[in-house]
Order: structure tokens, then C-alpha cells, then sequence
């Protein structure tokens, strides 16, 4: 290799390292060291379907869906223009993302989300209908503790990638094609 060749090669290496640093950094600081890592879109289009086949197979008078850890809130915006007559609730600790999530949220006119800066042990859930979980691997046990105390029999949830922990029985397991390489596996879930 020439010289030209390696100190270009090291260019790219040291700006490759400063924006891991920064970009952790700046979820450390900013989003309490949570970060916002978009649901791929077949992941999507599967969860929305699932949500409106429940909806219609139970034809609640009042159907909820809330999101566990929102973050900027496109999956949570893509399910409330699918399903306008559901209340999606968005749940996130970040009150940076819950700031960006509204905004969008108000660009798009939907009337029937909301976005709650607030820890999940916080949030009642007694009317909820269904729940999306997108977590990592180590908040899972936590995660199917909390849904199997706070949630009522027969709401439905769709957890994307990581099983839940705490004994949860997988209804249904998918393989979605998607072009994210971890996100392919989506599991259902429901309240016993």
C-alpha cells in the first residue's frame, strides 16, 4: 500500500470511530442511552395487520394499542393512519423523541395518537387492547413481567426480534423477508 492509500484508509477509521463516539454520546446524554432504531417495513405492515385482524375479529367498543418504548415514533404514526378509529398511545422515556414524535405527529393530522413522556411502571393499562414491543434482548424479562401484572386477559402483543421473558407462550411466530439483518423474527403474544 502507498501512503496515499493508508492515510486515506486511517481518514476513514478515525472518522468511522468519532461518529460511534458521538453517536453514543449523544444516547447517553440526549435519549437516556436509549436508542431509536426504526421497525423495518415488513415488520410493519405485518404488525398492522395483526392489530386490524384483531380489531375487527374482537369488535371492542373502544380499541387501544399502545407502543412500549415509542421512540421517534414512525411505527406508532404508521399504525395510527392505518387504524383511525384505534387510540395509539406512544410510551417513551426520551423527552427529546417524544418532542420529534409530536411534531411529526402534528404534520400528519393524527387525531387519534398521543405521545406520553413517562416510565413504563407509570402508565395504566387497564383499557389497553393491545401492545407493540420493540426492546433489547435485556429488557425482555422485565418487559413480560410488567405485561403479565398490569395488563387484562385477551389484549394482544406483537414483540419484534426478542421473545418475551417472565413465561410468556408464543402464540405465533413469524419470519418476516425484511432487508434489516436482525429483524425477522416477530412473535404474538396473548394476555392469559
Amino acid at each position: 500500500m502507498d501512503y496515499l492509500s493508508l492515510s486515506f484508509f486511517n481518514h476513514v477509521l478515525f472518522c468511522v470511530a468519532l461518529y460511534l463516539i458521538l453517536y453514543n454520546v449523544y444516547m447517553l446524554v440526549f435519549n437516556k442511552g436509549v436508542p431509536n432504531i426504526r421497525t423495518a417495513p415488513g415488520i410493519r405492515k405485518k404488525i398492522i395487520a395483526l392489530l386490524k385482524a384483531d380489531m375487527a375479529a374482537r369488535n371492542l367498543p373502544a380499541y387501544t394499542i399502545v407502543d412500549m418504548g415509542s421512540g421517534n415514533g414512525l411505527l406508532t404514526r404508521k399504525i395510527a393512519a392505518a387504524l383511525p378509529d384505534a387510540k395509539v398511545v406512544g410510551l417513551e422515556i426520551s423527552k427529546q423523541s417524544v418532542a420529534w414524535a409530536n411534531m411529526m405527529k402534528k404534520r400528519q393530522k393524527l387525531d387519534n395518537l398521543e405521545y406520553i413522556c413517562t416510565d413504563f411502571n407509570a402508565y395504566d393499562f387497564s383499557n389497553v387492547s393491545a401492545v407493540v414491543v420493540f426492546l433489547s434482548i435485556y429488557e425482555m424479562g422485565m418487559m413480560g413481567k410488567l405485561l403479565n401484572e398490569k395488563l387484562k386477559p385477551g389484549t394482544l402483543i406483537t414483540s419484534n426480534r426478542f421473545k418475551l421473558g417472565d413465561g410468556w407462550q408464543v402464540k405465533e411466530h413469524f419470519k418476516v423477508f425484511t432487508l434489516y439483518p436482525f429483524q425477522k423474527n416477530l412473535y404474538l403474544y396473548e394476555k392469559r
